[in-house]
């Protein structure tokens, strides 16, 4: 038996799928559907602010200068990556005891750790030295892997939370009693 086939864990975040907060999103009209909407407009200011300093970063638009394109861009990713982690909580939360077991979500939070890792590896070590080569049509070859690995990781984050809408799960054996069809 794995980790994530473990009893306690599954107990732990069934209750969490049927608390007050899971039961509330679920059941107010709109609530969810509010969320997700929020979630999508995070995920296009993080990812598109993320993706265009990356263009930059890969030698694209040279006559923009790295520093303060990236200090705009940056300012708009911070608070959209907030907002992301906030309403993905909340979007989590209903479906809490799927999601922990899912692979594909599983893969979604280490893809979202690797892209967190490779921008914490960028700004202690390649963006300390910007000025050295923000007016560059060519950054050093460091900043531009950096970008490849940025871009290549978030969109994979995007491919993942898509595919979680995807993917077949099992109900837990409790909601299937309510549709003894399903049995």
């Amino acid at each position: 038996m794995s980790f994530w086939e473990n009893p306690t864990y599954a107990e732990f975040w069934l209750e969490i799928a049927r608390g007050d907060l899971a039961t509330w999103i679920q059941l107010t009209p709109y609530v969810y559907a509010v969320f997700e909407g929020i979630h999508l407009v995070g995920a296009a200011f993080f990812f598109g602010s993320i993706f265009l300093l990356d263009l930059r970063l890969l030698g694209f638009a040279p006559q923009l200068l790295a520093r303060p394109a990236g200090r705009f861009l940056l300012r708009i990713a911070g608070p959209a990556f907030v907002l992301l982690a906030l309403s993905g909580t909340l979007l989590f939360v209903p479906s809490a005891d799927r999601y922990a077991a899912s692979p594909v979500f599983l893969l979604k939070l280490g893809a979202i750790a690797a892209g967190g890792l490779n921008a914490l590896a960028f700004h202690v070590s390649a963006w300390r030295r910007v000025d050295a080569w923000s007016s560059r049509a060519h950054p050093p070859w460091t900043v531009r892997g950096a970008a490849v690995v940025s871009v290549v990781v978030w969109v994979s984050v995007i491919a993942l939370g898509r595919g979680m809408g995807y993917e077949s799960r099992q109900l837990p054996p409790a909601d299937l009693e309510a549709f003894p069809a399903f049995d």
